[in-house]
């Protein structure tokens, strides 16, 4: 042990535990060590010793770690294992906002009293799922991952123990190891299958977290340490089939606290239940049970603290009744247990007066009444034994009075032995629940979670101290009996030479309590007689225990005759005797369970009944344990028993004995929680109180037997890695060169460098993939390491620092040179600046006069100019307004006179268009009954088919000529309205005349008035103009007149024509039916004559049509043209010979196979659908419309034919079938057909959408559509396109989340290999090691930048050449690109060891990379997709060791929370040339993500993660412009088998060349 001047060290203190020290002298004098060490608090404390090395001397300082060791995730692999140094590592990193850390097989959990709930978030969840221990930071769920691994892979049951004080953390970590266990399940399931990261539980998984809630309530009360405090034991076993799936669960639970129902201290509550209920019931309910205020009931109102801040037991109401009845306690068992507390809480109200020796009761207490009425028993014999007892013998039963004290007792002892059984009964239905016979036969395997209270040491220990005390020993027993063996296991798998490790049994503690003369023997023997007391009881114990052996762990104290002392492994308690017979009792008098027994509440008669069974079981057990024990031994005669009743002590050592006897068939881990400070604050480390917990939980006992052996262990690359540099660079270049390295040259080089730096063989071993190290041999090491590397780091700043000064030497030689020349020119350059300002001092004054003289006169000039063109501009005003006048006035005239001439022309020319109407439609008619005469001879057959022919033609003719008359009809319609548009305005513009003349005149007549004397001549001038105005206005009024007369008859005119273009328009359509018909008969008429017969049976003709999709079919044929793959024949002529296939057939022909569906969705699915083929993308390639969408032309073209004939249910199923064949293609893409045939087919559908648009947008905007059909039959026509629609967008919708889904899953596979972890930045390496090392210990990356660029590459040209658009394109490249920042960023910042400058370079070089591919691209807004990797490379490049560093990193860094840039900082790793980042930096960056946190409750959560978006996304398709539907070309590549199909195709092109 060296304590050379500057050696760091600890030092007791009485008000920290331990405070930092420095040695500042180290003297020897007269063979005495004289040291002076400094505190951290400045005081300076001198030591002097004889030895330095003397362990055992307590006034020596205990050495300190270095700073590279200090907040180190495991205490064990620290260098000096002393108590002050594991303190002083939890303090530090508790300080980080590290709450948990590893102490070899413990994990050590520091509560924070404040809200951390990203650190439990389902995205931390599966960070940790399937990782080992160590791969991550200490974490609770690396302790359930460990667990749940061993359980999956060894088939050995597991057992979690979270122990530690109340308020330490115990039931929240227990409560998110079972979250964990719910979820970690779908959450591998989820990383190997579905890429969403949604996990649903199952319905049992939700039943096993419902427990809590349940737990807590019945279970949990708030006391002065904590809000929530435990206040029983619990053993979950959550079940397992062979499967590893969660199928049930089973709860074991232990020393419930029944004094807490009838008793509370200050400031704390009774169990959260009974305050849940008066806030959650309804008052009708509350009404009914009689329930108040808490403040109301003795057993509420005693702490005084009736509301927990922070908690609302109304919401605590609700989540326990939903809890409740997801474990299968329905309403009207939770109203029984309901009446059962509210019970309980009227019995703490029942009044016992006092008597002078005596306790009475009266029969009328209102809240006796009350609770018996709840309970259902009678008043009267339940009073009766509150304030009586009777003691039963051989002969009789002895009924005596109870005095005052001993009737409050009985009253109390009801009220807890209800509880207690209530809680035991909710235990039970919830074991039969989740551990049903069926759920039996399926276990596999466990893992249990044992959620139990610390060592406990008050001022007054009473009972229950006792009893959790006593657990604790036992846990502790195995606790240091598992930690020896797996030491011992560790050092027998290396092979290495050890020597036994003694370490403190407590066994001699746990005999004292257990034996058969023991603490609990004695204390059960006592409390079975009649008479007993804890007077008597305390004096055995005095007698018995107080003497060899047992004296070592037991004493008596020196004052008081009521107490007696255990020496437990963590503390001597003191235990006062004073209530432990009656609480080992626990027992309710027989009188009142017979009244019990008799109630007539169905609920508490199961509650009473299960606890019979339960007696029954334990009386069962323990007659076994007692013929097993007393098996072999004979006894004489015949064998009494007596039943026993059992105590409350015997039950809990059976349960302690059952409870060890799990836990040693299992393999165990440990959670020890700390309370870090008694005020419940946020973030307070108190280190007196931790360091007291430290103690009491076996850490340090762990650490001791750590230090007995090698504490320190490190791998052989661990080791070369950092200790290479103590060896000479010939003995170490070489390993780190050749490729050939083998794994004994590793070891070699490993035992050359321990032979260098230790010389004592003893203090190391080398192992087979280990070296062992005795405690301090770390420190040793690292002082090497760091001596070796100051002396190079000074000579490397020597070398600099003489070559920077003689630069700078020669630099400020040269400049004094220069300094002589540049002030020599600079006196002469001021000497002729000064001569150049003289003359140009003169010139600019002449200058400036010059200008001011000519600005002047200017400026006289202008302003005459201006006024000159001011009064021109006048003047042309008034001239322009008088002939602005005179040619309105000629307009009007004209208008006027040129209405009457060309409203004649109008009615003559359309009286005349009439007229002819008339004759030619007469004419036709009587053509027609010609023809159809003659074609009623047989004779004249030939010649009619002729005639017809050529009639059709002229028909069609007359049909084209009556259109364009109906279009003139119409136009002249528009011209007779705007003629009526333009005498409503004429008439209006009369009415404006007139206003205008009335007010001139008003104007003239005021003028008169007051000139009347002098204008005399004036006025009778006016006068005869006014005469003038007035017969004009006269003449308009009457013009007005009979504008208006002909405007009513105009529009009469204009009704008689709408009804006569009605008229002409059915005439139009009967001419077309029968043009129709005429084809038909010339179709028959041509049949027979081919046949040479004449026939009278009945052609089948083409199905009917509904009028919509006939109209609809039109319009598509109208607009589109049809084409084989090597065209058809487009010279058709419009009647074809008679021997040529006609309409009809080919119409028939098409009904038939569209009819058929089944074959053609056969064809369609297995053909087309499933057996497409994606043509090539590529840059050198230009694909058609046409080769792409061919699959959608082919179904769009099969579908309009199906409207067409009206086939709208046999076209429902082929869509459907079409719908469903195109998503199940979609979803079974994988590997290289992804990218391409996942656009081959949004293109497809994108196509199907448009068609489905096209059909919607005519039917909603055709007139054509209504004319045709009534309203019924469009209403249901827009509803089925309506629906189609709907359904197609659905599809668009489905293809597009599909298949943005299998690109994320296919990038997750390739994103942190080759963006994280490649170093694609030629010439520099991230990583420290290489050689042998790097492959040996690192393994190779599967992907590189390359490959993401091809992936993005390809997605480019697939959507490129399939002619997608450039917004789809964009929104699929953001959001795969904002997948990759989140899935790349959690893996950063979940990494241990690996943040460096470095890698900050190597991750901004490849982000660079994606940044340009997204320029090139035309992608501007791609980089805002990257921001959290680019900040995070930033941060990892930057400097960090200051204050206004971290401002800095903030400013920069504005995407990231407090929470992540503090994860980041403290994960950076510090290469050996690096400063470490100082603690003052740490804490200020901790103390910013305090001050979010206490924001969060407003601003949202402070999570770690980023949460990647995995869907559902919307749909691109629907936000972007609708194209024009183009036309469709019957295009079917060679390769398709598709022969009904093509047929089809076929058909519809002779189809159009006929109609054409």
């Amino acid at each position: 042990m060296s304590f050379e001047v500057g050696t760091r060290c600890w030092y007791p203190s009485k008000e920290q535990g331990w405070i930092g020290a420095e040695v500042t002298k180290n003297d020897l004098v007269d063979g005495k060590y004289h040291l002076e060490i400094s505190l951290e608090n400045d005081e300076t404390v001198s030591i002097e010793t004889d030895k330095l090395e003397d362990e055992s001397n307590d006034e020596l300082p205990l050495l300190r770690n270095p700073p590279v060791l200090e907040a180190t995730e495991d205490l064990t692999s620290l260098s000096y294992l002393n108590e002050p140094a594991v303190l002083h590592a939890i303090k530090q990193r508790y300080a980080q906002l590290n709450i948990y850390t590893y102490s070899g097989i413990v994990l050590i959990a520091t509560n924070p009293f404040d809200r951390v709930d990203q650190l439990y978030s389902p995205d931390m969840i599966q960070a940790y799922a399937g990782k080992r221990r160590g791969e991550m930071e200490p974490h609770l769920f690396a302790i359930a991952e460990e667990a749940y691994s061993l359980m999956k892979h060894d088939q050995q049951n597991q057992t979690i123990v979270v122990s530690g004080e109340s308020g330490a953390g115990k039931t929240v970590s227990a409560k998110y190891i079972m979250r964990y266990f719910a979820s970690v399940e779908e959450e591998m399931s989820s990383n190997m299958g579905n890429l969403q990261h949604q996990v649903e539980m199952s319905e049992t998984e939700e039943k096993i977290l419902a427990t809590n809630p349940i737990m807590e309530a019945f279970g949990n009360a708030k006391t002065t340490r904590n809000d929530n405090s435990s206040r029983f034991g619990k053993y979950l076993e959550i079940l397992f089939d062979k499967k590893t799936s969660i199928i049930g669960a089973k709860i074991r639970t232990y020393l419930l606290e029944r004094s807490r129902l009838v008793y509370q201290p200050d400031t704390e509550r009774n169990y959260h239940i009974f305050y849940q209920l008066l806030a959650g019931l309804p008052q009708e309910t509350k009404d009914e049970l009689h329930l108040t205020q808490p403040a109301d009931f003795f057993y509420m109102n005693q702490g005084g603290d009736h509301v927990i801040e922070g908690m609302d037991d109304a919401k605590e109401y609700k989540i326990t009744t939903d809890a409740l009845d997801l474990v299968g306690i329905n309403e009207t068992a939770r109203a029984g247990i309901f009446k059962i507390l509210a019970a309980l809480l009227h019995i703490g109200n029942i009044e016992v007066k006092k008597t002078r020796n005596d306790a009475s009761l009266s029969s009328d207490d209102e809240s006796l009444k009350i609770a018996s009425e709840l309970l259902g028993v009678d008043s009267f014999n339940f009073a009766k034994w509150i304030t009586k007892k009777q003691i039963t013998t051989r002969a009789e039963k002895i009924v005596s009075n109870l005095n005052y004290n001993q009737a409050l007792v009985a009253r109390d002892s009801v009220a807890k032995f209800v509880y207690s059984a209530l809680f035991d009964w909710l235990v039970e239905n919830i074991n039969t629940v989740l551990c049903n016979p069926a759920v039996v036969d399926q276990v596999k395997s466990f893992i249990g979670v044992l959620d139990i209270y610390g060592f406990e040491h008050f001022e007054k220990n009473s009972f229950e101290q006792f009893c959790i005390n006593y657990a604790n020993e036992k846990l502790q027993q195995e606790f240091n009996q598992h930690v020896f063996k797996l030491e011992q296991e560790e050092y027998v798998k290396e092979e290495i030479e050890w020597s036994f490790i003694e370490f403190n049994d407590n066994q001699p503690c746990i005999d004292l309590i257990e034996n058969k003369l023991g603490i609990l023997s004695l204390l059960d023997e006592e409390s079975r007689l009649p008479a007993g007391s804890d007077e008597s009881w305390t004096q055995k114990l005095y007698q018995t225990l107080d003497k060899p052996p047992t004296n070592k762990v037991f004493s008596k104290p020196r004052f008081g005759q009521t107490k007696f002392v255990v020496s437990h492994y963590a503390h001597d308690v003191a235990y006062d005797t004073d209530g432990f017979i009656e609480k080992n009792r626990d027992t309710v008098s027989d009188g009142h369970l017979e009244v019990l027994r008799a109630t007539t509440n169905e609920t508490l008669k199961n509650i009473l009944g299960t606890m019979d069974k339960a007696a029954e079981r334990l009386e069962e057990a323990k007659r076994i344990e007692q013929e097993k024990a007393d098996a072999g031994k004979k006894r004489p005669g015949p064998m009494r028993t007596m039943h026993k009743k059992p105590t409350l002590g015997s039950m809990f050592k059976q349960s302690l004995i059952e409870l060890m006897s799990t836990i040693n068939s299992t393999n165990v881990h440990y959670i020890r929680c700390i309370k870090p400070n008694n005020d419940k604050e946020a973030w307070k480390f108190d280190n007196l109180m931790v360091l007291s917990q430290l103690r009491a939980c076996g850490v340090l006992e762990t650490i001791r037997i750590s230090c007995a052996g090698f504490p320190s262990r490190w791998t052989f690359d661990e080791f070369i890695l950092r200790y290479y540099i103590l060896i000479a660079p010939d003995e170490w270049a070489a390993i780190f060169q050749k490729k050939d390295t083998s794994e004994a040259d590793i070891i070699d080089l490993c035992k050359k460098i321990l032979a260098v730096t230790v010389k004592d063989p003893n203090l190391y071993q080398i192992g087979n993939t280990k070296i062992f190290f005795k405690a301090g041999m770390l420190a040793f090491l690292e002082k090497l390491r760091s001596d070796k590397m100051n002396h190079a780091i000074t000579l490397i700043q020597k070398r600099i620092r003489s070559k920077v000064q003689r630069k700078q030497y020669l630099a400020i030689q040269k400049s004094i040179a220069k300094l002589h020349t540049f002030v020599k020119a600079t006196v002469v350059r001021y000497k002729v600046d000064t001569e150049i300002k003289n003359t140009a001092a003169l010139i600019i004054q002449s200058s400036y006069r010059g200008v001011t003289i000519r600005k002047n006169t200017q400026f006289i000039l202008n302003s005459i100019v201006e006024i000159q063109s001011k009064i021109r501009k006048q003047l042309a005003q008034k001239e322009m307004n008088e002939k602005h006048e005179l040619d309105a006035a000629v307009s009007i005239q004209s208008r006027i006179r040129a209405f009457q001439p060309r409203q004649s022309f109008n009615i003559q020319r359309k009286h005349a268009v009439t007229i002819q109407s008339f004759i030619r439609r007469r004419l036709a008619q009587a053509t027609l009954k010609t023809m159809r005469a003659e074609a009623k001879s047989v004779t004249r057959l030939q010649e009619a088919s002729y005639k017809l022919e050529n009639k059709v033609i002229e028909l069609n003719n007359k049909l084209a000529d009556k259109v364009k008359e109906n279009k003139e009809m119409k136009i002249k319609l528009l011209d007779l309205q705007k003629t009526v548009d333009e005498s409503t305005g004429l008439r209006d513009i009369i009415e404006a005349q007139k206003q205008e003349h009335a007010k001139l005149l008003e104007e003239q007549n005021g003028q008169l008035v007051d000139q009347r004397k002098g204008f005399d001549e004036q006025l009778a001038v006016h006068n005869k103009t006014l005469e003038t105005v007035k017969a004009e206005l006269a003449e308009m009024s009457s013009r007005h007149e009979l504008l208006k007369e002909e405007s009513l008859v105009t529009l009469e005119e204009l009704d008689a024509a709408k009804q006569e273009l009605l008229d002409y328009q059915t005439q139009n359509s009967d001419l077309q039916n029968e043009v129709k018909s005429l084809k038909e008969e010339m179709v028959r008429l041509q049949n027979t004559i081919a046949l040479g017969t004449v026939t009278t049976s009945v052609v089948p003709q083409t199905p009917t049509m509904s009028k919509a999709t006939r109209v609809l079919s039109k319009e598509f044929m109208d607009d589109n043209t049809f084409e084989g793959e090597e065209g058809y024949d487009e010279s058709t002529n419009a009647v074809e010979p008679v021997n040529s296939i006609s309409g009809a057939e080919i119409n028939e022909e098409l009904y038939r196979l569209l009819e058929n569906t089944d074959t053609l969705n056969v064809e369609i699915t297995e053909g087309l659908l499933k057996g497409f083929k994606v043509p090539d993308a590529g840059v050198a390639t230009q694909l058609s419309r046409r080769d792409v969408v061919y699959p959608a032309r082919i179904l769009i073209i099969v579908l309009s034919e199906m409207w067409r004939f009206g086939l709208t249910k046999q076209s429902e199923s082929f869509l459907a079938q079409v719908l469903t064949t195109i998503q199940k293609v979609v979803t079974q893409l994988k590997g290289s057909d992804l990218i391409p045939s996942g656009a081959f087919w949004l293109a497809n559908v994108r196509e199907l959408y448009l068609f489905v648009l096209f059909a919607h947008h005519s039917i909603l905007t055709e007139e054509t559509f209504k004319q045709d059909m009534n309203d019924e039959e469009y209403n249901e026509y827009v509803s089925l396109v309506t629906e189609l629609k709907e359904d197609f967008e659905s599809l668009s919708y489905n293809i597009y989340n599909i298949w943005l889904k299998k690109l994320q899953k296919e990038l997750q596979k390739k994103a942190v290999a080759a963006i994280v972890m490649s170093e694609s930045l030629p010439g520099f390496s991230a990583t420290e090691n290489n050689g042998f090392l790097n492959k040996l210990f690192n393994s190779n990356d599967s992907y590189s930048m390359d490959d993401i660029l091809t992936f993005f590459n390809s997605i480019y040209w697939c959507m490129k050449s399939f002619h997608i658009e450039n917004e789809v394109f964009r929104r699929v490249v953001t959001t795969l690109l904002s997948y990759v920042d989140a899935i790349c960023f959690n893996d950063l910042i979940m990494r241990r060891n690996f943040l460096s400058w470095k890698r900050g370079l190597q991750l901004n070089y490849n982000i660079t990379r994606l940044e340009e591919w997204c320029k090139s691209h035309g992608l501007l807004d791609g980089a805002d997709c990257l921001q959290h990797l680019v900040q995070t490379a930033k941060l990892l490049q930057l400097k960090k060791y200051t204050i206004e560093d971290i401002n800095i990193l903030r400013t920069i860094c504005s995407d990231l929370t407090p929470t992540q840039l503090q994860k980041l900082i403290t994960q950076s790793h510090v290469a050996d040339y690096e400063s470490p980042i100082p603690q003052e930096v740490l804490k200020y960056v901790a103390d910013i993500v305090k001050q979010e946190s206490a924001m969060s409750t407003e601003h949202g959560s402070n999570d770690i993660f980023l949460h990647a978006e995995t869907g559902p996304f919307n749909d691109p398709f629907m936000d972007i412009p609708t194209k024009k539907f183009d036309q469709v070309e019957a295009y079917i590549p060679v390769w398709l088998n598709l022969p009904t199909t093509k047929r089809i195709v076929d058909l519809i092109a002779q189809n159009v060349n006929v109609v054409e």
